[in-house]
């Protein structure tokens, strides 16, 4: 599986929790410096991040949520995790084009000593921010996707959050218009606070795949396996996909670009979906 489908948070300032999330299933790890962290302790958790890093790069796509633009910790927190290797760099409450060039100036003087140039993922969580998403995604060549953070998101134009998510249906798809416009890579969705509901977090996570997305921020490992489960193809979906890209090259080769497979018809869109599930599936 070539994708990143879950984003596992874990407070900046605590060792073993770190520690555990290094070593879970999760595909990628965020390293929080923002809301996870008390003011007091902003210093001693860049510490503890600029450790974790050093220690556990290697092992995991790490990626670091700084504080955000505007407060006196986001350059510290960007050159802490950029001088040690993090993988990414998460921008929250990300809401104007210059903000990002901002922090991707001083990204790009860093990744010319990286094999990989570092990821730089806008969290979008406020009115401004989605009003001005495709802006924000195409601020800047190291921008890769997009995050959406509903809890902010709902505080800001003042929304109920539901069971059904309607009220961000505007927003999520907002997002993954924006990301598609702009060529980025599809946006991640928001967390799911509630641990003991797995149905509610797999009927969300089925509704932002529907919508476009293809992964997701959880807050603890137990969520996991939903969010795996829900962004992967099945069994029965990646054989139907070769059958599919099978049958329809060899038409393709006798001059046919409209064939029937299983009773689905099949014309070049069809077939490039199924070429895509092909390849995440390797």
């Amino acid at each position: 599986m070539n994708r990143t489908r879950s984003y596992l948070f874990v407070p900046g300032s605590n060792k073993e929790v770190i520690r555990k999330a290094i070593h879970s299933k999760a595909d990628s790890v965020i390293l929080d410096l923002e809301d996870a962290v008390a003011v007091k302790e902003k210093d001693s958790a860049r510490e503890i991040v600029k450790e974790a890093l050093v220690k556990f790069r290697d092992e995991k796509e790490l990626i670091v949520r700084i504080n955000d633009l505007d407060t006196p910790f986001w350059e510290k927190d960007l050159k802490c995790a950029l001088s040690n290797g993090a993988a990414g760099i998460m921008i929250p409450k990300s809401e104007s084009s210059e903000g990002m060039k901002a922090v991707c100036e001083i990204a790009r003087e860093y990744s010319t000593n990286q094999l990989k140039p570092v990821q730089v993922i806008p969290l979008i969580e406020t009115a401004k921010g989605i009003q001005f998403a495709y802006s924000i995604a195409t601020a800047d060549e190291l921008i890769v996707r997009m995050a959406f953070g509903s809890i902010d998101f709902s505080l800001d134009i003042d929304c109920e959050l539901t069971t059904n998510g309607l009220e961000l249906l505007f927003a999520r798809s907002q997002l993954v218009i924006a990301s598609r416009a702009a060529g980025i890579g599809a946006p991640i969705d928001t967390v799911y606070p509630k641990l003991d509901n797995e149905a509610g977090l797999e009927m969300e996570a089925k509704l932002a795949k529907q919508l476009g997305f293809k992964g997701k921020l959880i807050i603890h490992p137990k969520q996991i396996e939903a969010v795996h489960q829900t962004f992967s193809a099945s069994q029965k979906e990646i054989d139907q996909a070769i059958a599919v890209v099978e049958a329809f090259e060899n038409a393709e080769q006798n001059g046919i670009a409209s064939i029937m497979v299983n009773s689905q018809f099949v014309d070049y869109p069809v077939y490039k979906k199924a070429k895509n599930i092909v390849l995440d599936s390797v």
